[in-house]
Parts: C-alpha cells; structure tokens; sequence
C-alpha cells in the first residue's frame, strides 16, 4: 500500500499545479460546484464525485498569494457513503444546500457492486474482502483530494454513512479514529461490537490477522468529538426476499469457508442494533447520542434531515480549522 501511495504522490505532482489556474476558471475547470466522477488512482474500480462550494475560490486565492497570515480556514470535508443501492449521487446532492450555507466541500465515494463475485453488494462495508481494502482505498482517496484542493480539509474529516454505509463508517472509524472529527451512523444493518470476541465483522476478535499491523483504536475513537447514532423510529425489519437472500449467500460462503461473509444472518431490527451498539460503546467510554426519528422507516430521504441538523452543529463545521 505504501509504494501504491508513492507513486500516486509522484504522478499528483507531475500533474497541472491547481493553484495556478485563475479562480475565475476553477467553474469552468469543474473544480467548483458539482465535480464530476473521478477514478481513484490505486483502484480505478473505486470512484468518487464531490461538491466544492463558491466559497472555495477565497481559499484558493488566498494559497495563490501565499499570504499565510490572511489565508482562511480550509473547507470542513464531509465524506457521505452510499448504501447497497450505491446512489453516491444522491448521497453527494442531498448535502449541496447544506455545504453552500456553511462552507463545507462534500465527498461521496462509489464502491462497485459485483467487486468479488456477480453477487457481492457487501464487500466494501467490512473494510477487507478478496480483492478489496475499502478502508485503504478511501484514505487514498483523501490523499488525491487534498492534492486536488489544498483548500480543503482532509484530514480529520466529517464521516457519514447510511445503511451499508454505515457499516463501512463505525468499522472505518475502529481503525482510523485519527482521521475522523465526526461521525454520523445511520440505520447500519449490522455492526461490530467492540465487546465481541467473535471474528470480524461480527465483532473485533481476529482483528489484527484481518488486518495486519492495525487494531482497533479505543484511545483514538474516545477523542472525536461529535459522535451521532441514527435510526428511523418505525426501523423495524427487512424485506423477506432480502433476507432469503443473504441466507442463502452465507450458506455458500460457508460452505466455501470464505472468511469475507458474515457467517450469520438474522432478521435486522435497526432500531435495536443501534440501541445495543450504543451500549457496547458506552461500556468502552465512547459517549455517541442515539436518535430515533419518529414515523420514519428505513428511509435516507426522509433521516438527512435529522442528519444535516446534527452537521450544522459539529464543531468540525461550526469552528473549523485553519
């Protein structure tokens, strides 16, 4: 992974110096507004879009000038991960009135479906798959946006995740909380729990063979500081054929002894997934507020709301670094 991230640095740096193109032209550029998808360098399977609002251009001219004392804050990164459904489009324009009200630059990663097998929709939420490290894949993705725009913050970022998002964000979050100044989980399906001795991603007892030289960092993840748990109130079940489904694909998984499934699938109750992972977490002091939003089912559309209420309160957003 590092000499992937080597040589992403050296082709970043031979590439068009940004600070140079006129801040007239970064709209024309796509460098403001609704960017358009970009393949990220060390797996051109991943791709990502993002939001960069006119506020930008302040940043950006104030790098121009090399003017350290009179440079603005840079931008607060809010990186919002899709679902199964995989809508990144959505998941990045849903944040847009949002972002041009605060400041605030939006990524939105797209992990393929069909990764490892003509039937893996999952393998991007538990971080490690046959083929895939989608938590080394994504750090490399902030690597080549805070080459794109030095203006914006990448580090720590602001973390969303709905659904299967949000499983991909709580176990991002396990083994990188140094990256995170927020973090939003919304409706997961299934998470880890950090009491759990049982494999990943059911809990964290292998978690230095899955992922070799890391673990998971309580120290780490006790620090951020706005840490948000949500949940449609009427989040209550799933739908029966999606629930056959993932039966029969972890009984092949299974019997084909692949480490990469969930060995177990059982009816998922959002709303109490989430009222026991806050527990889990509460007994290692990690303090994260649970939200249930009444008459609202497993629904993104109708949780954002909720969600950009949260945002607008994260000090990432409220104060952010210089």
């Amino acid at each position: 992974m590092a000499s992937n991230k080597a040589a992403m640095d050296t082709q970043l740096t031979r590439s068009v110096d940004i600070l140079r193109v006129p801040s007239h032209l970064l709209r024309a550029a796509y460098l403001i507004g609704k960017i358009p998808f970009r393949s990220c360098k060390t797996d051109p399977r991943v791709s990502y879009t993002l939001y960069v609002p006119e506020k930008y251009k302040k940043v950006h001219e104030a790098l121009q000038r090399k003017d350290l004392a009179h440079i603005p804050p840079r931008l607060p990164l809010v990186v919002n991960v899709h679902g199964t459904r995989r809508d990144a489009t959505g998941c990045r324009d849903s944040l847009i009135t949002f972002a041009d009200a605060h400041g605030v630059a939006i990524l939105a990663p797209l992990f393929p479906a069909a990764m490892d097998n003509p039937l893996d929709l999952d393998s991007y939420k538990f971080l490690r798959s046959q083929s895939l490290r989608s938590d080394a894949v994504m750090l490399d993705i902030l690597n080549e946006v805070s080459h794109m725009f030095p203006g914006v913050a990448t580090d720590p970022i602001i973390l969303v995740g709905f659904s299967g998002g949000a499983q991909f964000a709580h176990r991002f979050m396990y083994l990188h909380p140094e990256r995170i100044a927020a973090v939003a989980i919304a409706a997961p399906g299934s998470v880890t729990k950090l009491e759990s001795r049982e494999n990943w991603p059911e809990g964290i007892g292998n978690v230095d063979e899955v992922f070799p030289g890391q673990g998971v960092d309580l120290e780490g993840i006790r620090r951020i500081g706005d840490v948000r748990l949500s949940v449609g109130a009427e989040d209550r079940g799933q739908d029966e054929e999606q629930l056959e489904l993932q039966r029969w694909l972890a009984e092949r998984a299974s019997r084909a002894d692949s480490g990469s499934a969930r060995r177990l699938t059982q009816p998922q109750n959002r709303l109490e997934i989430l009222k026991e992972l806050q527990v889990d977490w509460m007994e290692n002091g990690i303090e994260a507020e649970l939200i249930a939003v009444p008459d609202v089912g497993h629904s993104y559309q109708d949780l954002i709301p909720s969600i950009v209420d949260w945002l607008k309160e994260c000090q990432a957003v409220v104060a952010p670094s210089a």
